[in-house]
């Protein structure tokens, strides 16, 4: 018999600062879809706890990049293959650790921003930048080494479509996820929001250009829309609509 539909839920709903996360269930496996940050670790747990799951039922995640909002709580899942884009893995852990180069940070982060000065206020959301960072970034948060599946080289579970979207970071991926009730986008944060994304704290695109043909991309399908940080909301041929 063919596998069910994968129902598709918010577990942690994206806000201004924090990253949306999602379980993919299809009534044998579980999935979730980016961790969030190190203080919702009891949301998240409560949240699969109000659907009769804990951590170790999950055996998929799968990240959407590497993002401190969007990681730290892969070690809560130690049962879990960890399905990831390698290129955002290796471009963010770079960047964090020139990021804790108490010096020439500064310096050091136009190589992977380099159209910073591009943006207003670009040196004080560096420096908000270097400070989450600072704060909350640990490699260990993200899971043994062991756990982890490159989807460069890894397809995952049937009707669970991977979609390049690198405006945002190189690497980023989004998912669509078609079923007898429509389609589904979890964009992570190639849609951050449904208006009003300069408000999200998070860093501006690698590549603005890049970044802004993924998100029409995304927009241009009709269903569901999960952004990496605001509420759902429905996109209809002519009509966005909460």
């Amino acid at each position: 018999m063919p596998e069910p539909h994968w129902k598709v839920e918010v577990l942690l709903a994206g806000s201004w600062r924090g990253a949306t996360s999602v379980l993919l269930s299809n009534g044998r496996s579980h999935a979730v879809v980016d961790t969030g940050l190190p203080h919702e670790a009891h949301q998240l747990v409560s949240a699969l706890g109000a659907r009769g799951l804990r951590p170790e039922d999950v055996k998929i995640l799968i990240n959407t990049h590497f993002h401190v909002d969007h990681v730290l709580n892969n070690w809560l899942f130690p049962s879990a293959q960890i399905y990831a884009p390698k290129e955002s893995y290796d471009w963010c852990r770079s960047l964090y650790d020139d990021l804790l180069d108490q010096h020439d940070w500064a310096r050091l982060v136009l190589k992977y921003y380099p159209e910073t000065f591009e943006y207003v206020k670009a040196k004080e959301n560096l420096e908000k930048m270097r400070n989450f960072v600072l704060r909350w970034w640990d490699v260990k948060r993200l899971g043994a080494p062991t756990q982890f599946k490159w989807l460069e080289n890894e397809n995952l579970p049937e009707d669970i479509e991977v979609v390049r979207t690198s405006g945002h970071v190189p690497g980023h991926v989004s998912l669509i996820i078609r079923n007898s009730n429509g389609t589904t986008v979890i964009a992570g944060d190639v849609v951050l929001s449904r208006e009003h994304e300069e408000r999200v704290l998070t860093m501006i695109p690698f590549n603005r250009k890049q970044f802004q043909a993924d998100r029409a991309r995304l927009l241009s399908i009709h269903g569901r829309m999960i952004p990496g940080h605001d509420r759902e909301f429905v996109v209809l041929p002519g009509i966005t609509a909460l």
